[in-house]
């Protein structure tokens, strides 16, 4: 005989010794526990498709910003290094840029970057400053700004791209 035929008969010998009142406890509790644990898989079920419901178009957004990035990046791989612009090269042009924004400055090359003095509005200058990082390259390394009467006069040292 094989070990589950044995157990069977176990089981039957056992079943057959139990009085007619245990056996119907015994059903009665099998029957409890069973709809016990098919309620709470029920109600568990239930739980994961509300939550799911609620993280898939989280998840669907998320994958569409992904594939959105993914785009732009293979775009930018695709698009050529621009040249890089020289100190000297760049004083006109931004020193035209400050005056267009109605800030009074002078920008002059200095070692190899690029010194701006001037007076104006403090947020056209921060305007100005953060234009020069985006288009050019140009971060601000110092900045001293001094209020005055008609806004701050300030000093500016711009370093060009991969200066330290």
């Amino acid at each position: 005989m094989s070990a589950i035929q044995e157990r069977l008969q176990t089981a039957r010998a056992w079943w057959a010794g139990l009085a007619p009142r245990e056996r119907t406890m015994f059903a009665a509790m099998v029957a409890v526990v069973g709809i016990a644990a098919l309620w709470s898989l029920a109600d568990w079920s239930i739980a994961e498709r509300k939550r799911l419901a609620k993280a898939l178009p989280i998840a669907q957004a998320r994958l569409a910003a992904m594939r959105d990035d993914a785009a732009e990046v293979q775009r930018l791989q695709r698009q050529q290094a621009r040249p890089a612009e020289t100190a000297a090269g760049l004083a006109e042009p931004m020193q035209a840029s400050a005056r267009g924004r109605g800030l009074t400055m002078d920008v002059r090359v200095d070692g190899g970057g690029l010194h701006a003095t001037g007076s104006g509005s403090f947020d056209v200058l921060i305007d100005w400053l953060a234009e020069a990082q985006r288009d050019h390259g140009f971060r601000a390394t110092r900045l001293s700004a001094t209020r005055g009467p008609s806004g701050v006069a300030f000093e500016a040292d711009l370093t060009p791209p991969g200066a330290q």
